[in-house]
């Protein structure tokens, strides 16, 4: 053999060597549900855990909103991705064989670890709105049409109270953030708003006891970690039971209280039918009519 052929077979080598120290690597997606640098903030050390436990690499994307990610999701220019309860309904609808990993669970206010979280309709005090039929007329902002606690749960609210937003409110903007909702409140650049509760506690120890809660959802499950149709069932499930073991102390919990104000406590592992409820939200006939 000559020293060339041994050279080039040797560089062969330590290529397959890199890849199986490396494994793959994968995109792992979130919907913007706040802002990105403090989405990434958040999810970079869940990104490490997973790379340092799997042996693979994965890279994390936000996107610019929900229609981005869903697109990217059925494109599969995606492997994983973080989504919420409308996504996660609507896309298993159109791709079935999409793979449902784990559910997000929180800390709640009562203590309790839980995979609920809840919408609400907030005003600021100073305003006197403390009932959202003393709104009429004022101007109101939900996040985006594809935000659960944003759009979808506050539109069944609005149908409880016998409300068609469009027609009951002055003007009625959608803000695509969270916390782009708060700081319109604060601004008084809308009257009242549509926020998921996480927010409106991280609002609340932000800029003190300002807010009147006007209306609360029914419990909201929460956001889903999918994987798509490039992940076969026995990866996704590896990468589930790795979510699912994440320690309670691990740094991605504390970032992401520390830049969400979300309570994280992990993961874990519910029946794919543990979303169906969310499926009453798209019978409800205002929501129906006006998506």
């Amino acid at each position: 053999m000559t020293e060339s052929s041994m050279l080039v077979k040797l560089f062969f080598f330590s290529l397959f060597l890199l890849s199986s120290v490396h494994g793959k690597e994968y995109i792992f997606a979130m919907y913007p549900a706040n802002n990105p640098t403090k989405i990434v903030q958040a999810l970079t050390p869940l990104m490490e855990y997973l790379s340092q436990q799997s042996g693979d690499t994965f890279k994390l994307v936000v996107t610019k909103d929900y229609d981005e990610l869903t697109q990217r999701i059925e494109e599969k220019s995606v492997d994983f991705a973080w989504v919420n309860s409308k996504n996660f309904v609507l896309l298993k609808e159109k791709k079935p064989s999409l793979h449902y990993l784990v559910t997000y669970l929180e800390n709640s206010k009562s203590g309790q670890i839980t995979p609920y979280y809840r919408s609400f309709i907030v005003a600021l005090k100073e305003t006197n709105i403390t009932t959202l039929e003393n709104a009429k007329g004022k101007h109101f902002a939900f996040t985006d049409k594809e935000s659960t606690s944003g759009y979808a749960y506050p539109m069944m609210i609005f149908e409880d109270h016998r409300i068609n937003p469009y027609t009951f409110f002055q003007k009625v903007f959608f803000l695509k953030k969270h916390d782009k909702v708060i700081e319109a409140l604060i601004n008084h650049s809308i009257d009242i708003g549509a926020i998921s509760d996480g927010t409106y506690y991280s609002a609340r120890a932000k800029y003190g006891d300002k807010f009147n809660i006007l209306a609360f959802s029914v419990p909201i499950p929460l956001d889903a970690i999918i994987a798509s149709e490039n992940v076969s069932i026995e990866e996704s499930q590896r990468i589930a039971k790795l979510l699912e073991n994440m320690p309670k102390d691990a740094p991605s919990n504390k970032a992401f209280e520390e830049h969400l104000g979300w309570l994280s406590a992990g993961f874990v592992k519910k029946d794919e039918h543990f979303y169906d409820t969310f499926k009453k939200t798209l019978k409800v006939p205002i929501y129906e009519t006006l998506r």
